[in-house]
C-alpha cells in the first residue's frame, strides 16, 4: 500500500444489531465496500484500498468473529444472512444509501446475499473466488471435482476445528499461505496477529458451524445454497466475477451457467490463478474492477 493511502487509513468501529464491527476507511466519493473471506480479514484488500481510495470512499470490514470485530455468543448470530444485514447497517451508518460491494471467498457469499436481500442498496457487485448459491449447491451435489475440493469445509465444521487450527501457533493456516510465494513475511505476521486475538479462531469457524457448507458426508446431505430463504435467486445488479482457474477449493464449473442467475454479468478468468487472486494478481484484479466500473458507469450515463 502506498505511503499516502496508508496515512489516510482510519480504523473505526460500529455497533450493529448486538455486534461491534471493526473497519478501515479511506478516500472520498461513492462508497466501495470490501468484504473478506476465510482466514483473512480487512487486510486482504490492501491493494484495492490503495487503488480505489483515489476516487471512492473505500471501506474494508472485519466480519463478526474476525480480527478486531466482536465474537457472537450464539451460533445463530453468524453466517451469510447475518453478515448481509450487517453490511446494510454499516452502509447506513456511513451515511450512504447505496454501495459497490466487492467480496472475496466468504465476501462473495455475503455479496450475493446482499444483492438478493437489499437490491435497492447495491449499485454494482464484484465477486472473486466465490460461487453463486445455486451453482455452488449444484456442484457440491454432482461435480466430483468440487466434492473433493470441498472436503475441507467438512473438517472446519468439526467440533474440534478451532483447536486443530490453533495448534502449534496456527501451523495449519500458516501452511496454507506458505505454499504461495506471493504472500510475504509481513502478510503472514499480519494474519498471525489477527488469529492470535482471543477467540478469533473460534469466531471464524463458527461461520462454518452455522452455515453447514460441504459435500455429502454419511447421512448428512450436501449443502451449498446459502441463500435458501430467497426465491428466485436472480441477481439483477451489474455484476463482475473474477476467478482463478486453478482454485483448488472451487471447481471452474461453478461459473458454468451463471448467466442464468445473473442477468448483467461480466466474467474475468485468470489463467493459472489460485484462490488467492487478490494477493497473487493485485494489479490485474484492480484493472478488471476499474474497467468494469468505467464501462457500466458509461452505460448508465448513456441511458440517462
Amino acid at each position: 500500500m502506498s505511503t499516502t493511502a496508508a496515512a489516510e487509513l482510519r480504523h473505526q468501529f460500529v455497533e450493529v444489531d448486538g455486534a461491534r464491527l471493526h473497519y478501515v476507511i479511506a478516500g472520498s466519493g461513492p462508497l466501495m465496500l470490501f468484504v473478506h473471506g476465510f482466514p483473512q480479514h480487512w487486510y486482504a484488500f490492501r491493494h484495492q484500498i490503495a487503488e480505489f481510495a483515489k476516487d471512492y470512499t473505500v471501506v474494508a470490514v472485519d466480519l463478526r468473529g474476525v480480527n478486531l470485530s466482536s465474537r457472537p455468543k450464539n451460533l445463530r448470530d453468524n453466517g451469510v444472512w447475518v453478515a448481509a444485514d450487517d453490511m446494510k447497517c454499516l452502509v447506513q451508518h456511513l451515511g450512504f444509501s447505496t454501495c459497490i460491494l466487492v467480496g472475496h471467498d466468504w465476501g462473495t457469499a455475503v455479496g450475493y446475499s446482499f444483492a438478493l436481500h437489499h437490491r435497492e442498496m447495491l449499485d454494482r457487485l464484484v465477486v472473486m473466488s466465490g460461487s453463486h448459491p445455486a451453482t455452488f449447491d449444484r456442484e457440491l451435489h454432482y461435480n466430483e471435482s468440487q466434492i473433493a475440493g470441498g472436503k475441507h469445509w467438512l473438517r472446519l465444521r468439526r467440533p474440534d476445528s478451532a483447536t486443530k487450527l490453533a495448534a502449534n501457533d496456527f501451523e495449519a493456516l500458516k501452511r496454507t499461505f506458505a505454499e504461495h510465494p506471493f504472500f510475504t513475511k509481513e502478510d503472514l505476521e499480519t494474519y498471525l496477529a489477527a488469529w492470535r486475538q482471543p477467540g478469533a479462531i473460534e469466531g471464524m469457524v463458527a461461520w462454518y458451524h452455522a452455515e453447514g457448507w460441504g459435500p455429502t458426508e454419511g447421512l448428512s446431505p450436501a449443502h451449498g445454497n446459502y441463500v435458501h430463504e430467497v426465491s428466485p435467486q436472480t441477481i439483477t445488479v451489474p455484476t463482475l466475477v473474477i476467478y482463478g482457474d486453478r482454485d483448488k477449493f472451487l471447481a471452474n464449473q461453478n461459473y458454468d451457467g451463471l448467466d442464468k442467475y445473473v442477468s448483467d454479468l461480466t466474467i474475468r478468468r485468470i489463467e493459472g490463478g489460485s484462490h488467492w487472486i487478490l494477493d497473487e494478481h493485485p494489479t490485474l484484479t484492480n484493472r478488471y474492477i476499474r474497467e468494469f466500473m468505467d464501462r457500466t458507469q458509461s452505460q448508465d450515463q448513456a441511458a440517462q
